[in-house]
């Protein structure tokens, strides 16, 4: 991948050993299909079988395990390492020092609004979730990051691309990735409205400074202050999918 700014970019592996011409249009398709795969999981999960409480409640897990089977065998085929996708050490910092301006606003306006309404709480699995929370915010940036993102990234980037070129490209990746991170959020409008600013603005980060242990604790600490702070009648117990309909506190 060609460095397009002055910031780390993500590194990508965008062809496997040159393929050919038939070779490399496949293995768009197959990153297209890679794509929608994991999105169809996740409405599965949400609009299907979460609603509908299945006695097994192992049935829950099987779409998500599924997909997170698929994208460690498509990461595994395309030799892209953990340190590569953002697991390491490397560019911590620059992502801590990114992230910290974003993540104290949106801490803030939390906050805000739940003093307006009175409405801080804590839930009788408080501290669960506040060990739960750095690992879910990893888990999801793994997945939002390191697979969504990367694929967007490589099917409209092109390497030879000018500069000025590849930088509306990677604008258009970060666009894409933030979109399909609110539209899995449907119809919650508080969520959606949500996920969608914090997408665009971490996958902004992540292209600077692709580091998923960074990304993971700013989308936990964020997700603590907002299931501690915002009413409600506003955040509707973050119920995705069908549930949303059947809304109901937890």
């Amino acid at each position: 991948m060609q460095v397009i700014s002055r910031k780390r970019n993500v590194e990508a592996k965008p062809d496997l050993d040159q393929p050919s011409t038939g070779a490399q249009i496949s293995l768009r398709a197959v990153t297209y299909l890679e794509i929608a795969s994991v999105i169809i999981s996740v409405l599965i999960t949400v609009w299907t079988i979460i609603p509908f409480q299945p006695p097994q409640r192992w049935l829950v897990a099987v779409p998500g395990a599924l997909a997170l089977v698929l994208i460690i065998n498509s990461q595994r085929v395309r030799r892209e390492s953990l340190r590569e996708l953002g697991f390491s050490t490397r560019y911590f910092g620059s992502a801590a020092r990114l992230l910290i301006l974003p993540t104290l606003i949106a801490c803030a306006v939390f906050a805000v609004i739940g003093y307006a309404n009175d409405s801080f709480h804590r839930n009788s699995h408080f501290w669960s979730t506040l060990l739960f929370l750095p690992f879910w915010g990893t888990l999801q940036q793994y997945v939002l990051q390191g697979f969504i993102y990367r694929r967007i990234r490589y099917l409209l980037v092109e390497t030879n691309a000018p500069p000025h070129e590849q930088r509306r490209q990677v604008n258009i990746s970060i666009i894409a990735t933030a979109v399909i991170f609110a539209f899995v959020h449907l119809p919650n409008p508080a969520l959606t409205v949500l996920t969608l600013v914090g997408g665009l603005a971490w996958s902004w980060i992540y292209e600077r400074a692709p580091n998923l242990f960074a990304l993971g604790l700013s989308h936990a600490l964020m997700s603590l202050i907002l299931i501690t702070s915002l009413p409600p009648w506003l955040l509707e117990s973050m119920s995705i999918g069908y549930k949303h309909f059947l809304y109901q506190k937890f």
